[in-house]
């Protein structure tokens, strides 16, 4: 098959590293697999040699990119629902169509969404998407009368998910919010994927415990996220400072302003670590004893980073946000500790508890490393790639009929 992955973005992001691990997926089952992205300065060409080597990476040409931001800009704070940067895109997307002859287009996210199938749809080509999260809080937002990105979300979001050929969710929660809020558009078209993942540790564990001064023996919690507050970087500190365990460290891999002012604010503190940005966090995560997120994102749905504490078969300490309950198995094999969010908030001493069980009882923490290998399989690239490659001949079937 030949098929675009699209997307506004590649950076660091859960979303946009799954477009790029799939895509070179993809290519290595001897799928032409491109990745398009509309905007070239928010393209992050590094990420991209890291995880997807081995395919094309195409960046929207938009002359003058800077000045007409700044023009759909105004467009959009007066309320004006068009773009001069789209013009250039629609452009590029089907100059890329022409000249790979297209079967299908897998975009991520309602903008892209939006975008690819004003392209596609007059061409007869399906448009196949994977929610990551924004339709449900762009819903949600717009119920509670809070400002999103988007002008006429509602308009553009029955649009969209009527012309879709496949609506692939994540999360047992997206699944349910389809069929109860957009159940004309999305009947028939819904399944649920779980994210494919693959990594490659290219930093040694004992090197990167050297550097920061860490023992061998000594006991590492870690944790990787986006550096916003509502991914739980402050319990995760406050209960590692209630824990109060001479051999334990606490490593914090992030960036951003939030993330900057947290590492001033415990300078002081020797046994917590700030490592910064990492296009490839798993280095990180495989010098870590157990992984934490108490999230209280409410868009949450699938964390990538949760994968990777599996992966790396290290148990996890999270809160039960989006599908993290189902993720580590709490049902059979669990693999972590889950604390509830209630009231919008994580206890920071629950969480702490959470970290004394694993210190004081080595065969819970044996077993719940030896299960995150068990619910790692649910990840498996292998898995997705032909999930995704069913769903992908299906539309494509469906829609030459």
């Amino acid at each position: 098959m030949n098929i675009i992955l699209a997307s506004e973005v590649i950076h660091p992001g859960g979303a946009e590293t799954f477009i790029l691990r799939l895509a070179q997926a993809l290519k290595q089952q001897g799928h032409d697999a491109r990745v398009f992205v509309f905007y070239n300065h928010l393209l992050n060409r590094e990420l991209c040699k890291i995880l997807a080597p081995d395919v094309e990476i195409v960046a929207a040409e938009i002359p003058m990119a800077g000045l007409l931001g700044k023009v759909d800009g105004l467009f959009f704070r007066l309320g004006i629902d068009y773009s001069t940067r789209n013009i250039f895109i629609r452009k590029s997307l089907n100059r890329l169509i022409q000249q790979q002859k297209t079967n299908i287009i897998h975009s991520h996210l309602l903008k892209v969404d939006n975008l690819c199938l004003d392209v596609a749809h007059p061409q007869y080509i399906p448009v196949v998407n994977t929610i990551h999260g924004d339709y449900l809080q762009f819903f949600e937002k717009t119920k509670k009368g809070i400002a999103i990105p988007l002008l006429n979300y509602l308009r553009k979001a029955k649009d969209n998910l009527g012309k879709l050929s496949a609506v692939v969710c994540i999360s047992d929660k997206q699944v349910s919010f389809f069929g109860t809020e957009f159940p004309e558009q999305t009947k028939g078209k819904v399944s649920k994927i779980y994210n494919g993942y693959e990594g490659k540790i290219t930093e040694g564990r004992g090197e990167l415990r050297k550097r920061l001064g860490i023992g061998e023996d000594d006991f590492v919690f870690g944790m990787v996220s986006r550096g916003i507050p509502e991914k739980g970087w402050q319990v995760a500190i406050d209960a590692f400072l209630l824990l109060n365990k001479p051999n334990a460290h606490l490593v914090l891999t992030g960036s951003g302003e939030y993330i900057s002012a947290l590492k001033e604010k415990y300078s002081s503190r020797e046994q917590i670590h700030f490592t910064g940005h990492a296009d490839n966090p798993i280095n990180w995560i495989n010098i870590f004893d157990v992984g934490l997120l108490p999230s209280t994102y409410p868009s949450e749905s699938l964390p990538t980073v949760i994968i990777e504490y599996l992966y790396c078969n290290i148990p996890v300490i999270a809160s039960d946000a989006g599908e993290i309950v189902n993720m580590t198995g709490q049902q059979n094999n669990p693999a972590g500790i889950i604390v509830p969010v209630k009231d919008g908030k994580v206890d920071s001493s629950s969480i702490s508890e959470a970290m004394s069980k694993y210190l004081a009882d080595n065969e819970l923490y044996r077993e719940h490393q030896s299960n995150a290998a068990i619910c790692y399989r649910m990840f498996d690239m292998k898995k997705c790639v032909e999930a995704y490659t069913a769903v992908y001949q299906n539309a494509i079937n469906q829609h030459h009929k």
